[in-house]
């Protein structure tokens, strides 16, 4: 099971934190190193942040990725990107 922390609206982001890819799918967001995020896009052949939540799921699971849950201020700094270029 992968740590993620819901959000308060779907959206869909991509954000460099701190040499970890933060990922935002649907109502969802979970922390990862850029290498499991390259392996998620050659495993799928898209982006993790153009899969569904369960597609991101099942991507993560399958190649045994443990995500790890974003912070507080992380979260709010998605948010802040999408209030100012929504994605969806």
């Amino acid at each position: 099971m992968r740590r993620r922390r819901v959000m308060r609206r779907r959206m869909r982001r991509r954000m460099i934190v701190g040499g970890m890819v933060l990922v935002a799918a649907g109502t969802s967001a979970v922390k990862m190193s850029q290498q499991d995020a390259q392996k998620i896009e050659q495993q799928t052949g898209k982006k993790p942040e153009d899969l569904s939540e369960e597609e991101l799921d099942k991507a993560m699971e399958t190649a045994g990725i443990e995500g790890q849950e974003p912070t507080d201020q992380e979260v709010a700094q998605l948010e802040a990107e999408e209030n100012k270029s929504p994605s969806v």
